[in-house]
């Protein structure tokens, strides 16, 4: 693990339990077993540190590469892909997600920095959208509003796995779930003619 990996790690990790004001660089060098004068020589402060890990482990990249590769041009397939992979790098990076929530307002620019991986996110769906309908694979509808419902719905099904026990909710698994709803815009943007259910 490379210098930088080991400070933004143990950043991560600190500044969710303590707040961002709580953790303190001294700590951070501490933990991740470099001098504070190695931290800074990494990261200005403790704000970069933060807007660094933000971007590195929010889901941004791995998305994009999905959507440059790995796509079959199949409405389900693709939108189950999509939702695994989302729901996957989501839990496996909570802790970034959790700084997001609670830090948000108290640390300047900081909602800016997390907002750029939905909307990116955002956008990469509509032209998903856009090339699905060119290849007459889908009907036209208002892609904006169906890939913002899309994001809506896995965001909630995340937080409330993540943060509120949703799970006390329904005894439904979260595979079920993540189905359930692909389905819901695999029956919405396909024909009725060809229109079929998740086996």
């Amino acid at each position: 693990m490379s210098t930088d990996e080991k400070i933004l790690k143990v950043a991560i990790d600190m500044i969710a339990k303590k707040g961002f004001k709580g953790a303190t660089t001294k700590q951070i060098a501490e933990k991740a077993a470099v001098s504070e004068m190695t931290l800074f020589r990494h990261f200005p402060n403790k704000k970069k540190i933060l807007e660094a890990a933000i971007d590195r482990y929010y889901y941004s990249f791995q998305m994009k590469e999905l959507f440059e590769h790995k796509l079959i041009w199949d409405l389900e397939k693709d939108l189950l892909m999509i939702a695994e992979t989302y729901h996957t790098i989501m839990k496996k990076n909570k802790n970034v997600i959790k700084i997001a929530i609670q830090e948000g307002h108290n640390v300047q620019g900081l909602n800016e920095q997390v907002n750029k991986h939905p909307r990116q996110l955002k956008e990469l769906l509509i032209k998903y959208f856009e090339e699905m309908k060119k290849r007459g694979l889908i009907i036209d509808d208002d892609y904006e509003l169906t890939a913002m419902n899309f994001l809506y719905m896995s965001y909630g099904l995340f937080i409330s796995r993540s943060f509120v026990q949703g799970q006390t909710i329904t005894t439904l698994s979260e595979d079920d779930v993540i189905k359930g709803s692909v389905q819901v815009f695999i029956n919405h943007l396909t024909p009725n003619e060809v229109s079929r259910g998740i086996h």
